[in-house]
């Protein structure tokens, strides 16, 4: 699967790390089933069984864990990035865990059990039933002779009632997850920044603010980096010194070459000079190597912006 879809690669940077899918389990599974686990026990696997036609609106993780009996079991994440609820989303994992049950028995391995877990952040409220078997119209009669399941759910769209809880780690990601479709999300960018920053303290947590920030940069229209920028400057001393490195990785990682120095020049700019002039000497650099339509996708400046930016280079 690709990792260039910003939904599928900030669900892997997040729930790959086996310390925030554990918190994840600890504060959402069911109790009874929880108990079951021993969560410290978690394994990431390589692999992935979507559909190359959902890759756009799916990805997959897939944990092994040990049941307190000794037995061993898997969790299998399906993360749905779609803007409303799938009602195949059923029969989708069902099709997944036979690929998983299918490959088992290829190497010789004893089928086991698996725990499908979906995670939703759309613009609706998930109202679609988790069983499997409501998906067909079937007397009771027929339904011992039909499979049946049943998926956990939790619905992160920014109209459900689900409670955002755990550690910083998790409450951060879910938050941003939460975020990422909501119509007032430019509004309430601050905020989110700044519990974003809590974990900048934390081992390694400055790696997953840059995690986020690209998410927020790649995912929706909603915000744009004279936003991002702005409220990372709001966080004052802490949010000047590391606004540089947070774009400067950014770039390394998600940007067509080139665009590191422009940023890292414009950074300065906006810095010293506030942030809309900044963002013109982005935009500037930029345009020594990329089109008008390039530079205005990675500037959030409009392409007539760009262009004039182009036109007053040219006559200089």
């Amino acid at each position: 699967m690709s990792i260039q879809n910003p939904h599928d690669r900030f669900f892997r940077d997040s729930f790959g790390r086996p310390e925030i899918a554990r918190n994840y389990l600890e504060e959402y599974l069911p109790t009874d089933l929880r108990h079951l686990l021993d969560l410290d026990s978690l394994i990431l696997q390589d692999g992935s069984f979507i559909d190359e036609t959902m890759q756009e609106h799916q990805t997959d993780l897939l944990y092994q864990t040990q049941l307190n009996n000794g037995d061993t079991a898997y969790i299998y994440f399906l993360f749905e990035h779609k803007s409303y609820p799938d009602p195949m989303v059923a029969l989708q994992l069902l099709r997944y865990m036979v690929r998983f049950w299918e490959r088992q028995v290829k190497e010789g391995d004893p089928m086991e059990a698996i725990i499908p877990l979906v995670v939703y952040h759309g613009e609706k409220v998930w109202k679609i039933s988790t069983d499997f078997l409501d998906l067909l119209d079937a007397p009771a009669e027929l339904r011992p002779y039909l499979p049946t399941f049943h998926y956990h759910l939790n619905d992160f769209s920014h109209l459900s009632d689900e409670t955002i809880r755990g550690e910083i780690w998790l409450r951060v990601g879910l938050e941003t997850m939460r975020g990422i479709l909501n119509p007032h999300l430019k509004a309430e960018l601050g905020d989110l920044v700044a519990l974003m920053f809590q974990l900048s303290k934390q081992q390694t947590g400055l790696e997953y603010i840059r995690t986020i920030l690209y998410y927020l940069s790649k995912a929706t229209g909603r915000v744009s980096w004279q936003d991002l920028h702005t409220v990372l400057l709001q966080q004052g001393e802490q949010g000047e010194s590391e606004m540089y490195t947070i774009a400067d990785e950014l770039m390394e990682r998600g940007f067509e070459k080139g665009v590191k120095q422009g940023i890292e020049q414009g950074v300065e700019q906006g810095i010293e000079q506030g942030i809309e002039r900044g963002i013109e000497q982005v935009a500037r650099r930029l345009l020594e190597q990329h089109s008008v339509v390039t530079v205005s996708e990675y500037t959030g400046l409009t392409i007539e912006q760009v262009a004039a930016l182009k036109d007053d280079d040219e006559h200089k």
